[in-house]
């Protein structure tokens, strides 16, 4: 076996007594620009998320661009004093908007927003103009639930019809239904003016081999025969559809350029309010958000730590939040200056407000505390 011998290594020579290495200012300058760069770089460096952030709030009771936001006519309205606030989400980023690695740490690192990864709402084919549309298809319908739920709190009769809003290509609803079908039937059933229309025609699909309807299309009724279709092993139609309501008043809203679902609580209390006698909200300041459906239960929505927040930088001192959403409005809203109150139903929240405007905090159903049972209401 034969060994090398080792390589010699030059060693370099250390720098007499007062003597000073210095480095090349060519080296230097090099080094601290690609430094810069590289900052720069995964400063300004798109990445796949979005920010929710606090976003406008808007005076349910008030005016929004100069025209009242809610407008009320075929019944005797009263004078409303206070706020009612409904608030919204900003969102950076998303489908459309870049949103960059720094703006997502700071994010990371201020309390009142959220980064989220843009696929886990958006699929990623959604495109700027896609998300607008739902929005304000999501708001439009909102407000019609809205008038529906403070319809039914009023205790004011409404009827609704279920209407063929898209037929799906290629499902088995293509070329016999058409957008703008009025269902009045399933297997025999009557839906026309049922509030459980859409729930009972689903039913329907889901348990019959065949489904016949009757439509009113043209001012004519039309039979109609479908063999549900099985995808993602559920049984369909192919068909989106939609609720037209007539209601007993007329009621338009000042919303334009803003989205989403979650303003149906707050649309309806104020409702109530210019609908009935004094003012519900006695001259305070609340606020509040959740979806809310015909019958006047309130969901949970998105964002509920921006909107806390949204609240109280705008001076509001009540805030009400679906059960669903208790434990996070808690974890992100200051207590010592807004009072959170949980809701249920749109009775909850007018119940809420009435107390609040009088001073009586003491009933106000709370959210409850880390360990109770999200089930009960707690004090």
């Amino acid at each position: 076996m034969t060994v090398n011998p080792p390589r010699a290594v030059p060693v370099p020579t250390p720098p007499s007594r007062g003597e000073t290495r210095r480095r090349s200012p060519r080296l230097a300058t090099t080094s601290g620009v690609m430094t810069y760069a590289l900052i720069a770089l995964a400063v300004l460096l798109p990445v796949p998320y979005m920010l929710q952030l606090p976003g406008p709030v808007f005076n349910t009771l008030g005016d929004y661009r100069d025209k009242p936001m809610i407008s009320i006519s075929g019944a005797k309205t009263y004078p409303t004093d206070g706020e009612i606030d409904m608030l919204t989400v900003a969102v950076s980023g998303g489908p459309g908007r870049d949103t960059f690695a720094s703006q997502a740490l700071g994010a990371l690192l201020h309390g009142h927003e959220t980064v989220i990864p843009t696929e886990a709402y958006y699929p990623l084919d959604t495109t700027r103009e896609d998300v607008a549309a739902s929005n304000a298809v999501e708001m439009s319908s909102s407000q019609d639930v809205a008038v529906a739920a403070a319809m039914g709190q009023l205790g004011k009769s409404y009827t609704v019809h279920l209407l063929v809003d898209e037929v799906v290509s290629g499902s088995p609803a293509e070329g016999e239904l058409r957008k703008g079908d009025r269902i009045m039937s399933v297997n025999g059933k009557k839906l026309d003016s049922d509030p459980d229309a859409a729930q009972k025609l689903s039913e329907a699909v889901k348990s019959s081999d065949s489904v016949d309807l009757v439509v009113e299309r043209g001012g004519k009724n039309v039979d109609v025969s479908l063999k549900p279709a099985t995808v993602e092993g559920r049984k369909a139609i192919g068909i989106n559809m939609k609720q037209d309501f007539e209601f007993p008043v007329d009621v338009s809203f000042n919303v334009e350029g803003i989205g989403g679902p979650s303003a149906g609580t707050m649309f309806a209390l104020a409702i109530v309010d210019e609908l009935t006698p004094g003012a519900m909200a006695g001259g305070k300041h609340v606020a509040g958000t959740g979806e809310i459906d015909p019958a006047g239960n309130v969901g949970p929505i998105g964002g509920a730590r921006q909107k806390v927040a949204a609240a109280t930088a705008q001076g509001a001192t009540l805030f009400m939040s679906p059960a669903d959403n208790c434990a996070e409005v808690l974890k992100a809203a200051d207590q010592s200056k807004i009072t959170v109150a949980r809701i249920d139903t749109l009775a909850d929240a007018q119940n809420a407000v009435e107390k609040y405007a009088v001073g009586d905090t003491a009933d106000i159903p709370k959210c409850p505390a880390d360990g109770a049972d999200p089930n009960e209401k707690g004090q």
